[in-house]
């Protein structure tokens, strides 16, 4: 399978081992919240390298020389290739014997097969190469072996995944640099939705090989900030911020890497940003602010902090909703609460001169349309299309004529 990306990330990317991706942006008749429009995708994606090797259904299925390449010592393998076996034959995910080595880790079966005529740049059926297998499983000795036999260290996968990406997501920081040393290592190639080495790193957290990357000029610091952030790597953060990452800067989409923590939740990402002055009321390209995003998801203490750092609690969208439209769509009354003892203006319309309250209608939350409407919500206020925010009897038996009676009666 694979992997598709709904949206590239700027520079090259904008995340295990997780990919974040943009969800369609939200348009008026299907407003998204901002803190969900991060999608997580599996490194290994396309299919997981190793499965299916060992069960016993997938071993009746292969050939003799793939049997004893899995299970059995090096002489059993030498003669299977002495009975005639190919060196190139394939199980049902199109590996071959050498693939299956390299899985083993068994660095003589890999020798023997290169020996013999094993092809070191063959691929299986999503592009992996044997390399590839090595960077996946950590198998630094035998990735030396396949690169002194012209393994391609730039090797892409169906899904644009190099033995690099691989190494770097994982942590292999002895690999990273073998490969960042073979003659065509290419570490700023992209992935097929946009990754470089360092974005794997930084969303892996990890740090001696973004280290290693950084220090060779490897790294992307601007997107592999974001992507730290949008992961919650605080320490991956700290580490790119004092290279030079910018903290402000801007995907293709216009989020920040504050933007992107506040919309997860991650307290101590927006602490650490806010203290390098990153600004809370840069907005995105909807004009969502990270309180916004920090609203929609509910999350209290980075509203707070958010709040504390100077953000404006009333801005609105690119559709005219402020951060409490966001709260009250999501049910979240304690977020709305901090947004009204902070000034948000109750009744703000927005979008059709939708209120807050209209959103919390329509969604049915009806604990946050009582809290509303005892903190000065109008039930009397109508879009633009003239209607009232009220809802049935029985989600809502009592609250709505009390408060419209209230109404008349002033």
């Amino acid at each position: 399978m694979e992997v598709t990306c709904s949206q590239k990330i700027e520079p090259l990317g904008q995340l295990p081992f997780m990919r974040v991706s943009n969800k369609p942006e939200p348009k008026e008749q299907d407003l998204t919240e901002s803190g969900q429009e991060l999608q997580w995708l599996e490194l290994g994606s396309e299919e997981d390298p190793g499965t299916g090797t060992e069960g016993p259904d997938a071993l009746q299925n292969w050939g003799c020389l793939l049997q004893a390449v899995w299970q059995g010592p090096p002489g059993l393998v030498m003669q299977q290739l002495r009975q005639g076996a190919n060196v190139e034959e394939r199980d049902h995910m199109g590996r071959t014997s050498l693939h299956l080595a390299v899985l083993r880790g068994h660095a003589p079966l890999v020798r023997l097969l290169l020996q013999r005529g094993a092809r070191v740049g063959a691929v299986d059926r999503t592009g992996r190469t044997p390399l590839h297998e090595a960077a996946w499983h950590g198998h630094s000795q035998v990735a030396e072996l396949l690169l002194r036999r012209g393994a391609h260290a730039a090797a892409r996968s169906k899904a644009g995944l190099t033995p690099l990406h691989w190494a770097a997501a994982l942590g292999h920081t002895l690999l990273v640099a073998r490969l960042l040393a073979a003659p065509v290592s290419r570490p700023a190639v992209a992935d097929a939705c946009g990754w470089t080495a360092a974005h794997w790193a930084a969303a892996g957290g990890r740090l001696p090989v973004l280290e290693l990357l950084v220090a060779g000029g490897h790294a992307d610091l601007d997107g592999a900030l974001r992507v730290a952030a949008a992961a919650g790597r605080t320490a991956a953060l700290h580490l790119l911020l004092a290279r030079g990452a910018k903290v402000d800067a801007t995907d293709s989409a216009g989020a920040t890497a504050l933007g992107l923590a506040a919309g997860m939740g991650y307290q101590q990402d927006i602490e650490v940003l806010l203290g390098h002055g990153a600004d809370p009321n840069i907005r995105d390209r909807n004009s969502r602010s990270a309180l916004h995003r920090a609203a929609a998801g509910g999350h209290l203490p980075a509203v707070q902090l958010l709040v504390a750092g100077g953000a404006k609690v009333d801005a609105k969208d690119s559709l005219g909703l402020t951060p409490l439209h966001y709260a009250a769509r999501g049910g979240h009354v304690e977020v709305i609460s901090h947004l009204l003892d902070r000034g948000a203006q109750v009744n703000a319309a927005g979008w059709l001169h939708k209120t807050p309250l209209h959103l919390a209608v329509e969604r049915g939350h009806s604990p946050t349309v009582e809290f509303l409407l005892s903190r000065g919500a109008s039930p009397t206020l109508r879009t633009q299309w003239g209607e009232v925010a009220q809802m049935s009897k029985e989600d809502l038996p009592w609250t709505l004529p009390a408060f419209c009676g209230e109404q008349k009666a002033n």
